[in-house]
């Protein structure tokens, strides 16, 4: 049953994580009503002029993607975010298959790799939360919003790799199968 129960968890974690990789996790809306729609890569701007930018490449509309003034770290965590859930995603996906292939043979390989995820899916979800209302410079004047199935979905992946984690470093800790 652990096999089953610490894949099934993994496998969850790696679709929820690909949800929150593509996703908004964020909206702002100023005062002229122009619409912005932020992801872990990405800022959009809904309206007539439709524009988006992609911050990790430097592609797209620059002014969307600009970082704000004295706000060099924040944008540096917020870049770091997207790089930690990808590694998370596929330590997770390695943590399943290693259970699934291997449950009795492997079972601290499946524990550190579903650690691992679950530091990496932790940290870069809790940088993007900090960093990312003070990370960009259309987000400075309006109030920005989290939300989304994107951001949701990052706090319950991170939750499946707790479980997973926890579950299968107890049971290699106590030995059981």
């Amino acid at each position: 049953m652990r096999p089953k129960l610490v894949s099934g968890a993994c496998f969850v974690a790696v679709l929820l994580l690909a949800f929150a990789l593509k996703g908004a996790w964020g909206t702002a809306v100023t005062a002229e009503g122009a619409h912005y729609s932020v992801s872990l890569r990405s800022v959009s701007l809904a309206g007539p002029p439709r524009k988006g930018c992609d911050y990790l490449r430097g592609k797209g509309a620059v002014e969307l993607c600009a970082p704000a003034p004295e706000a060099d770290q924040a944008f540096s965590v917020l870049c770091a975010s997207f790089p930690l859930l990808a590694n998370a995603a596929i330590f997770a996906l390695l943590s399943g298959i290693v259970t699934v292939r291997s449950p009795y043979g492997a079972k601290g390989t499946a524990a550190a790799l579903a650690g691992a995820s679950f530091a990496a899916a932790f940290a870069g979800t809790l940088f993007a939360k900090i960093s990312m209302p003070y990370a960009l410079n259309v987000l400075l004047d309006p109030p920005f919003h989290f939300g989304g199935f994107a951001y949701t979905a990052a706090w319950s992946a991170v939750g499946c790799l707790l479980f997973a984690s926890a579950l299968s470093t107890t049971s290699m800790m106590l030995r059981h199968t």
